[in-house]
This record gives structure tokens, C-alpha cells and sequence, in this order.
């Protein structure tokens, strides 16, 4: 009698988990991979859930889900998902998935490099990062602009982040504009991006010297500059001068942070 109850529970779980499958449309396929080390191929692919009307399809028209399928498009596991207030395109929205092993566990982590539509860029393409733990991904809290950052040989991430994006006077010679950034180097360990800067300490004594004598250049140039009939030209090169200087402050400022 209780090995009949526990076929029946079985039974019973056997069918509730079938009624709560739903069939999916799979848009793309960016990978096929045996990423768990367990000897099986799986895809990586963008999908929608089969709609059964309009209305079920137009709830899900602003959202991309990332997930895990078998070969034959079984949905195991939904990693990733983009949630916009308008419609999104799923072959524009998804610029590339990566495969690399980014803390160093011999297990393939997954990068995803999408166009955030709803941000004040929406031309950048951005990063996230799935670190793959106990054959489930987790995404980081941490994404990055796609151009500013370097993913070096030992999988450390150097990332450089502009200093004034906003508000630079227009010079006419563009050759005259300079931009100037802080840079940041990270690790990831276990499921957590950590900084590193203190690992790269003569990068930074270098970063400090080389933003020094930029400085007493530019305060040079200031020194001797000879004003011309254009006041307005005046004005703004001066102030394309004070604003880099102001930069490289920062820069000594930050670099002295790390030194010391």
C-alpha cells in the first residue's frame, strides 16, 4: 500500500510538471556548447513562449529571454532577460554571447552583449556577465560598456571610464579636444567582480607621472597663450585648457588614492 501511494505521488508530480511546461519559439541560436563539462551539447539561444493568442503575445513583445535548450530546443533553464517599455527586435537587441572562463574554475561563464534601448545610449552596446555555479548561470550586478573595456590574458578586466561626458566646450579644431580617463582593473573571484587596482601599482605610478607632466603642459600653454580679436575663441580654448587640467587632477588625485 505505501509503494502504491508513492508511484501515485510520483504520478501525480509527473503530471503537474507536465501542465506547467510551456512550448517555446526559439529566434536565435548564438551557441552550441557542452558547457557543464558533463559531455552533452546544449544551445544558447533567444526564445519566446509558443503564444496561444494576441493578447499573450503582446505582453511578451517588449521582453528577450537568453535560455538553455537541449539540441532539439528544449527549454532547461531561462538564464537572462531584457525588459523594455516598447517593442523590442530580437535580432538587433542581442549583439553577440561570449563563452569564457572569467574566475578561473574551468567552467564556461557567458557574456552578453546587448543594446540597452531604454538608456540615454542607446547606441552602446553593453555587457553582462553569467558566472556558471553549481550548473546554473548567475548574472553579476556589474555591466560594462562594451568600448571601454579590455579583457586581458589572465582574465582580468581593465575598464576605463571617461571624465567629463558631458558639458565640453566646442573647439573648431577638433585635434584640440582630449579625452582623458580613469582606468580600473577587475577581477572576477567566485561569483563576485572585484577591484584590483592595488595588483597594478606600476600602471598607476606610471598614470600619475605621465597626467603630471600633461599638466604642467597645459599650464604652460595657459602662461603663454596670446589672446587673438576673437574673445568667444578665447574663451573656449581656455576653458578646454582648465577642463583638461581639472581632469588630470582627478587623475593624480585617484592614482595617490591607490599609491598610497
Amino acid at each position: 500500500i505505501v509503494l502504491m501511494r508513492i508511484l501515485l505521488l510520483l504520478f501525480l508530480c509527473s503530471i503537474l510538471t507536465h501542465s506547467e511546461t510551456r512550448e517555446i519559439n526559439v529566434l536565435n541560436i548564438f551557441e552550441e556548447t557542452p558547457i557543464f563539462n558533463d559531455g552533452v551539447t546544449y544551445n544558447i539561444v533567444t526564445y519566446e513562449y509558443a503564444s496561444q493568442n494576441v493578447t499573450e503575445y503582446a505582453k511578451d513583445s517588449g521582453t528577450i529571454k537568453v535560455g538553455i535548450t537541449s539540441t532539439d530546443n528544449v527549454l532547461l533553464d531561462l538564464i537572462w532577460e531584457y525588459q523594455s517599455i516598447s517593442d523590442v527586435d530580437s535580432t538587433n537587441l542581442i549583439q553577440s554571447i561570449d563563452l569564457m572562463d572569467l574566475n578561473h574554475d574551468q567552467l564556461k561563464d557567458i557574456v552578453i552583449n546587448y543594446t540597452d534601448l531604454d538608456s540615454d545610449f542607446p547606441d552602446q552596446v553593453i555587457s553582462s556577465f553569467l558566472i556558471n555555479h553549481n550548473n546554473k548561470f548567475q548574472e553579476i550586478s556589474e555591466t560594462f560598456v562594451k568600448t571601454r573595456y579590455e579583457m586581458l590574458d589572465n582574465a582580468h578586466l581593465k575598464y576605463e571610464t571617461p571624465l567629463t561626458m558631458f558639458g565640453r566646450p566646442y573647439i573648431e579644431d577638433e585635434s584640440q579636444k582630449n579625452s582623458n580617463y580613469w582606468v580600473d582593473y577587475y577581477e572576477f573571484q567566485g561569483l563576485k567582480l572585484v577591484n584590483i587596482n592595488q595588483k597594478y601599482r606600476a600602471f598607476f605610478e606610471t598614470y600619475r607621472q605621465d597626467s603630471s607632466q600633461k599638466m604642467n603642459d597645459l599650464l604652460h600653454r595657459i602662461k603663454v597663450y596670446k589672446m587673438t580679436d576673437e574673445i568667444t575663441i578665447n574663451q573656449l580654448q581656455l576653458e578646454e585648457y582648465f577642463n583638461q587640467i581639472t581632469e588630470l587632477k582627478t587623475i593624480i588625485y585617484r592614482a595617490n588614492k591607490v599609491l598610497y
